[in-house]
């Protein structure tokens, strides 16, 4: 034969023949290297490889542990292989590549069987492993192209040369969609079960498993049939793969399985959405987004969530209340109305309120509640909200009066007065528009009357009033007019529950702080809180306001506070602005300071019988009533330089055997009278009653407040 080719083809043309054929085999070759190179061109490095990272959310924790709010972009919480339960990992691998831990990335056997189906007509789609999943899902589009399945299978062969199976196995099931915005097992396990992966059994793995083909076609909140049917074929998968017996199957595939709410993960998503938000802000300022969103920071607050609820809840019964009451035009009611109609108004127009909680001791935040609704308006009127103060300003000016050796029998002029400014004449009148005369200074805090406070301006001025608000932490700019002791200006309720906690600490003010604790997700410490104490005031001064404004809370224009639910010991005041464009209440435990405000957000009039006692001490007493049981009754101890003196209510002396309304008041060293009463004559009392009073001194009702 040989020698008839050699006879038949002269011997130049076989040599030609044997020339093309390596020269077509060299360019086969080199056709080959360049389109790989081409399609390798701007695949990840080897080095990105090695180091595959999938983004993980941050988890913002309670004070209890419990998960407040998660951030990312990729909703995953990635576990290791050996918290993934058998099954599941059996029902993955019998549907999806059943020869998953024999092939090295491409599965040959598999690609030849569809292309040899799809040419008889037996199309089946789908001939990608594990790995080129991982691989299309971590780097590659899902466009349906012959160059990205190309790129798919080189990507898959250098994973497989870098990782092991059970490494490759891990990342796919962290890495895959598993339908509305989650990514990975466990995130699909809380999502559609509200249960952690491993505490799952079969029947929800499995469902788990068949979700992965189409996600959203097999949702079991929007279509139970078709993901009960998908759970069918993975088990059917399972027993063609040995991986169960046919008594198995039939067991698993008759169990019902209990899906999650899918309406509760939107409920929490509004709980204490402000706080969360404060949160979400600084973890942004100090770490950036990408780390905010796509690293995985663990981050403990100081919210404790019962709290957090009772806030809530007392402040959306009386929120309700007030708008019945009043007949407000635009309602929280009527504005969620509107909304679902589709015509949402371009402004929150409805009644607003906010809510702070703090530990004296320590300034964490326990609870917060910048509005009604967060979905409504952003706008915290908690922590950012800059509002004119009225009386809850007051105390700052009281203190400042104890400390220019006026004390609580100093005996204060209600009489109209007027203060030439400079610019205006300023004359200051009570809420009741009424004049008293002469009252105790203990009286005309608790009362909440204006004049014998403003009063203090001819006497001390505005500088040391000043001076005290900044060493109680207020540092919004205050206006330099008589008016500020009558609480002209404008605070943050954050900064009027940080000064009255420093009553309530002993006169230390303590920075208030939202987080304790934040780490990265593999342990470091990036943040740790300490607590910061200043010593602002003198221990007895800060004793002294707190019996003064135990009064106010008991006696006072805060005595409401006791028949609406807060029993304990306490301290507080109340605070109404002109025209009722704010109504404010602040008080104290020995261990917590609860602030509230109520007004618009554009500040307008509330109405009738808009006042700081009826429109935000009913939630103050309401919410802080169940806090306060629940620590039980606390004394305010009181530090021993306190003086303890029997005077006269009339004069604010020394009282005498002759005086007939005489009550054990306390002072400041030194600053108790020491002349006996004029008015009465006999002979002084002596004695000192050590038994800390908090009886008022004044039996008289309330009817002044600004």
């Amino acid at each position: 034969m040989t020698a008839w080719l050699q006879r038949t083809i002269p011997r130049r043309w076989v040599q030609r023949l044997l020339a093309l054929c390596l020269l077509v085999f060299a360019g086969a070759v080199a056709g080959s290297f360049v389109l790989l190179n081409k399609l390798s061109s701007d695949l990840p490095s080897l080095e990105r490889l090695r180091n595959i990272q999938p983004s993980e959310k941050t988890v913002i924790f309670a004070a209890t542990g419990d998960t407040l709010r998660e951030f990312y972009t990729q909703n995953r919480t990635v576990v290791p292989l050996e918290r993934i339960p058998p099954h599941l990992l059996d029902a993955v691998i019998a549907t999806e590549d059943r020869r998953f831990y024999d092939h090295y990335g491409i599965d040959l056997k598999r690609i030849v069987k569809i292309v040899l189906d799809n040419v008889f007509g037996r199309g089946r789609p789908g001939a990608s492993t594990l790995t080129m999943q991982l691989a299309r899902n971590l780097w590659l589009t899902p466009e349906k192209t012959l160059s990205r399945k190309f790129r798919e299978m080189i990507l898959a062969v250098q994973i497989e040369q870098i990782y092991t199976k059970d490494e490759i196995l891990a990342m796919y099931l962290n890495q895959i969609y598993l339908g509305r915005g989650t990514y990975g097992v466990q995130a699909a396990a809380q999502l559609y079960f509200g249960r952690d992966l491993q505490d799952l059994g079969p029947a929800e793995t499995s469902m788990i498993a068949g979700l992965i083909q189409l996600p959203e076609r097999y949702n079991p909140f929007l279509y139970p049939d078709a993901a009960y049917r998908r759970r069918a074929t993975v088990l059917q998968a399972m027993l063609v793969a040995g991986k169960l017996t046919s008594a198995q199957a039939t067991q698993i595939g008759a169990t019902e399985v209990t899906i999650a709410d899918p309406d509760a993960a939107a409920a929490e998503a509004g709980f204490a959405a402000y706080f969360v938000e404060e949160v979400r802000k600084h973890l942004e300022r100090t770490y950036g987004v990408d780390r905010l969103y796509t690293d995985g920071l663990r981050v403990w607050t100081t919210l404790v969530p019962r709290y957090q609820t009772w806030l809530e809840d007392a402040a959306q019964e009386h929120m309700l209340a007030l708008e019945m009451e009043a007949g407000y035009a635009v309602t929280k009611a009527r504005y969620d109305s509107l909304s679902a109609a589709g015509q949402r108004p371009e402004k929150v127009e409805y009644l607003q309120c906010a809510g702070l909680l703090q530990d004296v001791r320590t300034g964490a935040i326990l609870a917060m509640l910048g509005g009604r609704d967060f979905a409504d308006s952003k706008w915290n009127n908690a922590w950012q909200a800059l509002r004119q103060p009225g009386s809850i300003f007051k105390p700052v000016v009281y203190l400042t009066a104890l400390q220019h050796n006026y004390h609580p029998a100093s005996i204060l002029l209600d009489t109209p007065f007027v203060v030439d400014t400079g610019s205006s004449l300023w004359r200051p009148k009570n809420f009741s528009n009424r004049f008293q005369g002469p009252v105790s200074l203990r009286y005309a805090l608790s009362r909440s009357i204006n004049t014998p406070t403003a009063k203090f301006y001819l006497d001390f001025g505005l500088q040391p009033v000043l001076d005290n608000a900044a060493r109680l932490g207020i540092t919004s700019p205050l206006p330099r007019v008589p008016a500020l002791l009558l609480g002209a200006g404008e605070l943050t309720l954050r900064e009027v529950v940080g000064a009255y906690a420093t009553f309530a600490n002993h006169g230390v003010r303590v920075e208030q702080h939202l987080i304790t604790r934040v780490e990265s997700l593999d342990g470091e410490v990036l943040e740790q809180t300490r607590i910061r104490q200043y010593e602002v005031l003198d221990p007895a001064e800060a004793y002294l306001m707190t019996h003064l404004l135990h009064t106010a809370l008991r006696e006072g224009t805060g005595q409401s506070a006791r028949w609406r639910g807060f029993t304990k010991t306490g301290a507080g005041k109340t605070g109404t602005t002109n025209e009722s464009t704010n109504a404010w209440f602040c008080g104290y435990t020995p261990s917590y300071c609860g602030g509230i405000w109520v007004g618009f957000d554009e500040p307008q009039p509330m109405g009738h019988n808009a006042t700081g006692a009826h429109h935000a001490l009913p939630i103050w007493a309401k919410f802080m009533g169940r806090v306060a049981d629940e620590k039980g009754d606390e004394p305010f101890v009181r530090p021993p330089a306190i003086v303890e003196k029997r005077v006269c209510l009339f004069s604010g002396l020394l009282a005498t055997s002759a005086c007939d309304s005489t009550a054990v008041e306390v002072f400041l060293p030194g600053t108790f009278p020491q002349s006996v009463c004029d008015v009465h004559g006999a002979e002084a009392h002596d004695r000192s009653d050590r038994t800390t009073s908090f009886d008022a001194l004044d039996k008289l009702s309330p009817d002044d407040e600004f």
